[in-house]
């Protein structure tokens, strides 16, 4: 059996009842999904998130066939933090400082947003790149990769990444085209692509899917957003993230396992290994 993983997920998201939560997660082990990164968008949501795992693993028992849950923390530049970012900042820190490495293996997602936040609504750009740059300072300090949240600004980002060069971690739900992917990877960063890469219209995300270095290629659903073909305009979850795989797949022509395989080395040499 291919084995998945999907490397961005929220799974709060997807609101389910622990009991649903479990059959779910067997079935997606049963299709072969054997990791998911479950990735953070407040300061706050991180032990919420960690006691819904516990929960969901101490009432399975004995049941063993469930996907390995990995974490991430961070603050998606919302209005809300955005105008209080050192007290959103500091929030998060006092969550992530005692969760163990092996657990908690990301910052993120944070970054830029010039579609939702722009000069002409408002926003104070200024803040939302300080609310960025505090969170690559915390992965800096605290040795994590961090998962980029970047539409729409990719120069912007770009300038932002630079400002760390001791920090990496991937572009999630890469939204640009093969011009963008050679910046970022050449500053040595990671690219994920979302199930909107099998859009009809998705012409350019699939060159630059094309373009991507396969040793720095990621695969996610961005889970409960962007459903893939044939599964658009359902509730994403990542047990879709086949339909990414086996895209790509043909996309590298490479063997879907061989591909699957590759995705896996890096995704563990990105977040998994110290």
């Amino acid at each position: 059996m291919i084995q998945y993983i999907d490397s961005h997920a929220h799974l709060a998201m997807l609101d389910f009842q622990t009991d649903t939560y479990i059959r779910l997660m067997n079935d997606w082990a049963n299709l072969g999904l054997v990791s998911i990164l479950d990735v953070g968008t407040t300061a706050k949501d991180l032990k919420d998130r960690l006691a819904l795992w516990e929960h969901c693993r101490t009432k399975s028992g004995a049941q063993t066939n469930l996907p390995r849950l990995y974490f991430s923390a961070g603050i998606w530049p919302s209005e809300e933090a955005i105008g209080d970012w050192k007290k959103h900042i500091d929030e998060l820190e006092s969550h992530i400082k005692n969760v163990p490495r092996d657990t908690l293996v990301a910052i993120g997602e944070c970054g830029l947003d010039r579609h939702w936040n722009r000069l002409d609504k408002g926003s104070n750009l200024r803040c939302e790149r300080e609310l960025f740059a505090a969170q690559l300072d915390l992965a800096h300090r605290y040795g994590l990769p961090v998962i980029v949240h970047s539409r729409d600004a990719a120069q912007e980002t770009l300038e932002v990444l630079q400002d760390f060069p001791g920090v990496l971690g991937v572009i999630h739900c890469f939204s640009y085209g093969p011009q963008e992917v050679a910046s970022f990877l050449e500053q040595g960063w990671y690219i994920s692509f979302a199930g909107n890469v099998t859009y009809k219209n998705a012409q350019e995300l699939r060159e630059a899917l094309q373009a991507t270095d396969i040793t720095r290629l990621l695969l996610e659903t961005d889970s409960p957003y962007l459903a893939p073909v044939p599964h658009r305009g359902k509730k994403a979850n990542p047990s879709m993230v086949q339909h990414q795989y086996e895209l790509a797949s043909r996309i590298k022509n490479m063997p879907l396992e061989d591909l699957a395989r590759q995705v896996a080395r890096n995704f563990s040499k990105l977040f998994i290994q110290p």
